[in-house]
C-alpha cells in the first residue's frame, strides 16, 4: 500500500493534497452533524472533541 501511495505521490502530488484535504473536511463536518443530531447528554463530549481538534489544528 505505501509504495502505490509513493507511487502516486511521485506521478501526481495534487492527488494526495486532495485526499488529505477530504479527509480534513469529512472531520470538520462530521462533528457539527454529531450535534445536530445528538441527546443533549451526549452534546458536552461532542463540543469537547470539537474544542480540541480545533486545538489541535491551529498550533
Amino acid at each position: 500500500m505505501w509504495s502505490v501511495m509513493s507511487e502516486l505521490a511521485m506521478a501526481a502530488p495534487w492527488v494526495v493534497v486532495a485526499l488529505v484535504a477530504v479527509l480534513f473536511l469529512i472531520v470538520l463536518v462530521s462533528l457539527p452533524l454529531s450535534l445536530w443530531g445528538s441527546a443533549a447528554n451526549e452534546r458536552p463530549e461532542i463540543i469537547r472533541a470539537l474544542a480540541e481538534f480545533w486545538r489541535f489544528w491551529r498550533r
